[in-house]
């Protein structure tokens, strides 16, 4: 009987502890879920559906930023420039770097907040991987903007591939620092300097082929990714049609239906247009980098701003105007589009792509709604196509112009023989 109570007894122990485990292990686990509210979030790893239809768009090239590709083995040999330009940045401006460490620390849980998922590094590597990289980030775009600070045999500004790449990994979601560390670091650095640029002023400077506008955010930027996106931002909201979207015909099949096509005057690419029968849309440079551009402002879009569809509802449009290569070849012709990826082909099946696993909610409103209505309504008028067939078939070139006069005079003067000779046979008298 004894012996009966004691295995009881001790089965009893174990199985509290071990519910006691379970227990200690889902109270951490809930600490770290209230500790990160996600209306702190703005720095996303890209949707795993979206991210396997081309990896590449949104992986470094060279250089790791935050803690997402931290540690990449293919990254690594950035990681010595990094620290030598931490370095010299505090060396030049003759800062400690325990006031640098003090700084992060103190920020140390909002940054972690940012991040849409829990960082699981210890306070001292987090903290040095901030620094390093914020150190890193600014001391480039110092040398970007004043070249006389750099050095003579300055490693990564002077190699045309090595820039454009790093371009290309500092507009990565995945790849980001939130923006309050770099002005916090920055305002460390050159406070004492009030004639110095601004961060923001050196910042738009290396990203100034995206700023066409010449436009300074007027709302705080979350990070690179998020500036980047509110330079293609129209300065007023776009005119939307509530109500259900209506698919669009393709460019080709709007051409002809008598629609023109030009190149709108606008420097935001955004402000498209339709009045009189013609189609304004800004032109489109399509280059190396474009790809990995769209994908992640449209990925920043889904993440953080899922009723706020600026860069997709664009895309959405271009998708349906561009479904075979015939269709972008009509928009290069106009000057709509710069190609410079590959043939036309590829450019169709880069916007048909773009879209896929992009959801939309059932109260979605569509930017472009409007815009839709007037082209479908224009290209139900039977005339509008009547017109450009006979634009086409008789006027569309200098050859046809020449051809379609010469058949009205031969016409005209056929006719007026004809009743010559009509008269001439009743016997009036021509005078």
């Amino acid at each position: 009987m004894n012996s009966s109570s004691a295995e009881i007894e001790t089965q009893d122990t174990a199985e509290s502890a071990e519910i006691n485990l379970v227990m200690d292990h889902i109270g951490r686990m809930l600490k770290r879920v209230e500790s990160t509210p996600s209306s702190g979030h703005c720095i996303y790893r890209v949707p795993k559906n979206i991210r396997k239809i081309n990896e590449e768009a949104y992986t470094p090239r060279v250089v790791s930023i935050g803690p997402f590709h931290y540690g990449n083995e293919r990254l690594q040999s950035m990681e010595v420039h990094k620290l030598s330009y931490l370095e010299k940045l505090i060396q030049r401006e003759n800062m400690r770097l325990v006031d640098y460490v003090r700084l992060i620390k103190q920020q140390e849980e909002e940054i972690r907040q940012c991040y849409a998922e829990t960082i699981e590094f210890e306070s001292h590597i987090f903290v040095t991987m901030i620094l390093i990289d914020a150190g890193f980030i600014i001391e480039l775009l110092l040398r970007f903007r004043l070249p006389e600070i750099g050095e003579q045999d300055e490693p990564l500004l002077y190699k045309p591939w090595l820039i454009n790449d790093i371009h290309h990994d500092l507009i990565l979601l995945e790849n980001q620092l939130p923006f309050f560390v770099l002005k916090a670091f920055f305002k460390l650095t050159f406070d004492s300097y009030p004639e110095f640029p601004s961060l923001l002023e050196v910042t738009l400077y290396f990203f100034i082929k995206y700023n066409s506008q010449n436009k300074i955010p007027n709302s705080e930027v979350r990070h690179f990714t998020d500036l980047v996106r509110a330079l293609h931002l129209p300065s007023k909201r776009l005119p939307q049609n509530v109500g259900e979207f209506k698919i669009l015909c393709s460019a080709t099949e709007l051409h002809e239906a008598g629609v023109k096509f030009e190149v709108g005057s606008s420097r935001c690419l955004l402000d498209i247009n339709f009045s009189n029968g013609v189609l304004r849309i800004p032109c489109f440079d399509l280059e190396d980098n474009t790809v990995s551009l769209i994908r992640n402002l449209m990925a920043l879009e889904v993440c953080h701003y899922p009723h706020d569809f600026y860069i997709i509802d664009y895309i959405i449009l271009m998708d349906y105007l561009i479904n075979t290569s015939k269709d972008v070849d009509l928009l290069i012709q106009n000057g709509i589009f710069r190609n410079r990826l590959a043939d036309s082909s590829a450019v169709a099946t880069f916007f048909n792509n773009l879209c896929t696993h992009i959801t939309l909610s059932d109260s979605y409103n569509f930017n472009y709604s409007r815009l839709c209505d007037s082209l479908n309504r224009y290209h139900k008028v039977s005339w509008h196509k009547w017109k450009a067939i006979f634009k086409r078939d008789y006027f569309g070139s200098p050859w046809r112009i020449a051809s379609t006069i010469a058949a009205v005079i031969f016409l005209v003067l056929t006719s007026i023989q004809t009743i010559c000779s009509v008269l001439s046979l009743q016997g009036v008298k021509l005078v």
